[in-house]
């Protein structure tokens, strides 16, 4: 049985939504877990999390505007069939315990807002084969908020990392960070070869 055009875009509306929830609740908790002993990355997260709502909340715009095709326990159903199937994809990624270190957590955070980013991607593939303007724009401002969204933690990682090597004391050079968060930005601004 095939499915329907509004299926296929609801099927990724509501995998969005299911993610951006977990990871609204990820970053909560690290917001709360961080204010006392890391406050110099808890404005980042803050601002992540800012957009990560922001996303919730125009997910469930567009699932209540969709509602017709489904109705709203549909709609339901499916959040919560895609929140179990994004929680297997690996506990680490978005079940953010408190037992790991500030960078663990960071590389965390950059796994989960990456596999947001590649789910924007799909969503706007998906709208725009299908002609639905309204989700493929909503599908390209999320994937470019969660783009900005990976620049900023490849930035602040370098530093969490020599920040936690320094508090095992050990003999760590810091003014490296610039030129590591340099070379990162060069690599992902290196030019990509075409597929076209």
């Amino acid at each position: 049985m095939s499915r329907t055009r509004d299926e296929a875009l609801d099927s990724y509306i509501t995998d969005m939504l299911a993610l951006e929830d977990h990871l609204d609740k990820a970053l909560r908790g690290q917001i709360t877990d961080f204010k006392d002993e890391h406050p110099q990355v808890v404005p980042h997260l803050e601002m992540i999390n800012t957009k990560t709502r922001s996303h919730i909340g125009a997910l469930n715009a567009l699932t209540e505007t969709r509602g017709g095709n489904q109705g709203k326990s549909g709609i339901a159903e499916a959040v919560k069939r895609a929140g179990a199937t994004v929680a297997g994809l690996g506990a680490a990624v978005i079940d953010m315990l408190r037992s790991e270190k500030l960078p663990k957590d960071l590389r965390d955070d950059y796994t989960a807002v990456s596999l947001a980013a590649i789910g924007y991607v799909m969503l706007l593939t998906t709208a725009r084969a299908l002609d639905d303007a309204p989700v493929a724009d909503l599908a390209e401002q999320h994937l470019r908020d969660y783009a900005s969204s990976i620049m900023m933690l490849t930035q602040i990682i370098p530093g969490a990392v020599v920040a936690f090597l320094q508090q095992e004391e050990l003999p760590v050079r810091g003014d490296v960070v610039p030129d590591v968060v340099r070379t990162v930005v060069e690599a992902w601004q290196s030019e990509s070869p075409s597929l076209a």
